[in-house]
């Protein structure tokens, strides 16, 4: 089972909770920038090579440049689409730098990521926030890329609306909520809700495609949250005051478990169910 914490700080933490030890990571071989568009962070096992990596990605601000100690120096320079990309090799202890230019991502979702078959994956934004996409780095080719998400996707995304990504298999599954049906027949501006859970049907560097997997109707009144995908590959959803899964052949849901209350946290509904996907490993036991 493992963890890894992001402060504010440039400190980077591995932490086994079930052994209850933790490593700090060296610090990043990135520049400090006086201010960045984001930065992402995620964490994976190589099995070919026996080894854990983080991968940290900085996106420097538009007009940032690396800090100075010395605080006469108020320089700044250009950065408008470069990133800075640095992984870090738990059996060598160490880092390696790269850049990459012509990155054109404006915003990536960091609190979620996943590491599958060597690769990273984040949610991103581009087109001034209004076209989504899935940012990927693959630590085997040292290649940072994004995969735009069906066109259907991208017409139809209430904006509001934060996609999820999960392990789904050896690929993954990106779940959304859409809008279906003419505005003009009533009802939202973006007709009925639909949960979609889509897949990578290939999986090779540049030639990603998508299979729609599941496709429900959602009530208009009735919050519904994925929290995870099942190892039969069905999706777990809390709704209303059940768990539930769905049938992937049938896309009929059954209960999971039934009626536990929701809770309010000032003023907003909560839901009571949280789902922690985790990963047996013997990672840090060799650590006093």
């Amino acid at each position: 089972m493992f963890d890894f914490k992001y402060k504010h700080s440039p400190d980077i933490y591995i932490w086994n909770p079930l052994v209850r030890k933790f490593k700090i990571v060296p610090e990043p071989p990135l520049s400090t920038f006086e201010r960045n568009d984001w930065s992402a962070l995620a964490f994976g096992f190589l099995p070919e090579l026996n080894d854990y990596v983080v991968v940290h990605i900085v996106k420097p601000g538009s007009t940032s440049a690396p800090f100075s100690r010395d605080e006469d120096d108020h320089t700044y320079e250009q950065y408008p689409h470069s990133v800075v990309i640095g992984v870090y090799s738990l059996n060598t202890n160490s880092w390696k730098k790269i850049c990459q230019d012509k990155f054109f991502v404006e915003f990536v979702i960091t609190g979620r990521s996943l590491f599958v078959n060597g690769t990273a994956y984040w949610v991103g934004f581009y087109s001034r926030m209004l076209s989504q996409s899935i940012v990927y780095f693959d630590t085997k080719t040292n290649i940072l890329g994004q995969v735009k998400v069906p066109d259907w996707i991208a017409l139809h995304t209430r904006l509001d609306d934060i996609p999820v990504i999960l392990p789904f298999g050896q690929s993954i599954a990106y779940f959304v909520e859409v809008g279906q049906g003419d505005a003009d027949e009533g009802g939202d501006e973006y007709g009925s809700r639909h949960l979609e859970m889509w897949v990578f049907k290939d999986y090779m560097v540049d030639e990603f495609s998508w299979e729609k997997k599941l496709s429900v109707c959602l009530s208009e009144n009735i919050p519904a949250q994925v929290l995870g995908i099942r190892n039969s590959g069905e999706p777990l959803l809390a709704k209303s005051n059940n768990l539930i899964s769905y049938d992937l052949d049938t896309h009929e849901p059954y209960d999971f478990i039934e009626s536990t209350p929701y809770t309010y946290h000032k003023e907003h509904l909560i839901s009571p169910y949280t789902i922690s996907p985790f990963v047996e490993t013997l990672l840090l036991l060799d650590i006093d």
